[in-house]
Order: structure tokens, then C-alpha cells, then sequence
């Protein structure tokens, strides 16, 4: 299963998010599933239990540092193709149609 996290902080005291959102990267890289991290969102794969514990702890963590928090989860769960390693064959397979390596 593929998931994309968007988690955004609201109510806090910095325009700045980066500071808050380490704190996510962290949780999401100590996990061990994989990730790719993207300017808006991060995508990580693993199977669900796996995958909703780690976004339901990334929310947590910011919500003690903010008054509010926005998380955003869209999931792509396939029963055709179980395994993993579609994080970067999705990727590969879009490069094969259009014939030159994509900007990642």
C-alpha cells in the first residue's frame, strides 16, 4: 500500500514549519518503511496497520506542538500487486511511457 501524508500545523507561532515538520520526518525515516518525501506531502509504503500507525503518530507529535492539525491521507492499495516497491516502480513505469527520467 502506497499512502500520501500531508500534515500541516495550524496555530502556531512561526511561518516557518520546517521545525515542526522534522520532527515528522524523523518519526516517518525511524520507522523503517519506505518514503519518499515530496514539497507537499510525503509518500511512504507499507502495509496498513503499519502505515496508519505511523500517520496517526505523525499527527499526534504536531498536535502537541500546534493548536490544530490538518492531515490529509490518500491511500493506493492494490490486491493485484501485494507487494513492495511500487513507491519507485510507479515512477519507473511513467519514465518508460514518456521516454526520458522525470525530475524527482
Amino acid at each position: 500500500m502506497l499512502a500520501e501524508l500531508e500534515i500541516v500545523p495550524i496555530g502556531t507561532k512561526s511561518a516557518s514549519l520546517s521545525p515542526l515538520l522534522a520532527e515528522v520526518a524523523t518519526l516517518i525515516h525511524d520507522s523503517g518503511l519506505d518514503y519518499r518525501v515530496g514539497p507537499m506531502g510525503t509518500v511512504v509504503e507499507g502495509d496498513w496497520d503499519r502505515v496508519i500507525a505511523l500517520a496517526k503518530q505523525c499527527h499526534q507529535v504536531i498536535l502537541q506542538s500546534a493548536d490544530r492539525v490538518m492531515t490529509t491521507i490518500r491511500i493506493d492499495d492494490r490486491k493485484d500487486l501485494p507487494g513492495l516497491g511500487r513507491i519507485t516502480q510507479k515512477v519507473q513505469s511513467l519514465e518508460a511511457k514518456v521516454g526520458y527520467p522525470l525530475k524527482r
